[in-house]
């Protein structure tokens, strides 16, 4: 009878049993990260222990062996697996809302992308949402600092106007100033791209 079988996102392992209680075998598969970054699971039994680093392999163990080790691909994976897409949370997803030129005031294009932002958080009630607020190259680091944080601020008390979409705990405002700048510039240029606010669902 089949054990548990494992589903691996880098850090992330969502499980599914079957079966027994104490069942005679597990099976491990790594997913891709949905970015597309590396990632690896260790899968030991005993004194054995089989990394995974590759999207879709897969570690076979039972009790009193040692662990096997092939590679599936999506289809397979998702036919074999059903239970545990299903259990999955949805991948994050991520926006961008753009600024004027120093303020807080978003672009008209920008105030009518929130909706979208505000859309995206209804369907995903529960989540964790990241608001991180930058600058372009003009101004010192203190000014940038605080204008960030203001811009990611605004965004936050903006997604906080929709209490069915958004929890204010689980949303954080951050301010990087310019030290993450989108497009790289010297030091002193407005660049447009630049003046943003980013906001993770997670």
């Amino acid at each position: 009878m089949m054990g548990p079988a494992i589903l691996a996102i880098g850090g992330l392992v969502i499980a599914l049993l079957a079966g027994r209680a104490t069942p005679p075998s597990t099976e491990v598969v790594l997913l891709p990260q949905a970015d597309g970054s590396p990632s690896s699971v260790v899968v030991v039994s005993g004194t054995a222990r089989q990394t995974l680093s590759i999207p879709y392999q897969r570690a076979m163990v039972v009790r009193g062996q040692e662990p096997t080790q092939d590679t599936l691909d999506l289809a397979t994976v998702q036919q074999a697996y059903p239970a545990l897409f299903s259990a999955m949370p949805p991948p994050p997803e991520h926006f961008i809302l753009y600024f004027e030129a120093g303020g807080t005031l978003l672009t008209p294009a920008s105030q009518a992308d929130l909706a979208k932002v505000v859309a995206a958080a209804h369907q995903r009630a529960g989540a964790d949402i990241l608001v991180i607020g930058h600058t372009d190259a003009q101004g010192d680091d203190a000014a940038n600092d605080a204008l960030s944080l203001q811009r990611a601020q605004q965004v936050r008390q903006m997604l906080l106007q929709d209490p069915q979409s958004v929890q204010a705990e689980l949303i954080e405002a951050r301010g990087r100033g310019k030290r993450q700048l989108a497009v790289p510039t010297a030091d002193g240029v407005a660049e447009a791209r630049n003046r943003r606010v980013e906001i993770f669902l997670r």
